[in-house]
């Protein structure tokens, strides 16, 4: 359970257990990776196609 401390227009502060903290940083890590691997299929999929070699240099570049 989390309770609000303070708020201002531009920040707010919560109060909440470090397990609650935790899981929340867990959730939000797993969002970016996610976008990421979203993100490289959409890339993978307008990609040109390639020789194994022109992929393996594409792969060595990023």
């Amino acid at each position: 359970m989390e309770s609000i401390v303070e708020r201002t227009p531009q920040r707010i502060t919560v109060s909440m257990s470090t397990r609650r903290w935790n899981r929340i940083q867990k959730l939000e890590q797993a969002y970016k990776l996610a976008r990421t691997i979203n993100r490289g299929i959409k890339q993978a999929e307008t990609a040109p196609a390639m020789t194994v070699e022109q992929a393996m240099k594409h792969l060595d570049e990023l």
